[in-house]
């Protein structure tokens, strides 16, 4: 009978992860739908994949400055459509 807490609980764990997984992508779906496809891309690869912006930019042949303001305005999209729901 000990065991069953423990099955409780990696049952639950189990669900937590999967319902985290499906909200991820539905937000990655989401973002695909708000965001130019630079934006897009620029988010995934920056926050996401944890990316630094230097790295970004020259992975995409753009400033670091560039990639600021593109980040910025994508995220102020986001945050638009956040509040909105």
């Amino acid at each position: 009978m000990e065991n069953d807490g423990k099955i409780i609980d990696s049952t639950i764990y189990d669900n937590v992860l999967i319902e985290d997984e499906i909200i991820d992508r539905l937000m990655i779906s989401k973002c695909k739908e708000l965001l130019e496809i630079e934006e897009f891309n620029v988010v995934t690869l920056n926050i996401i994949q944890d990316i630094p912006q230097k790295e970004v930019a020259k992975m995409l042949n753009k400033s670091q400055s560039s990639i600021s303001k593109i980040k910025k305005k994508a995220l102020k999209k986001i945050k638009k459509f956040m509040e909105g729901s």
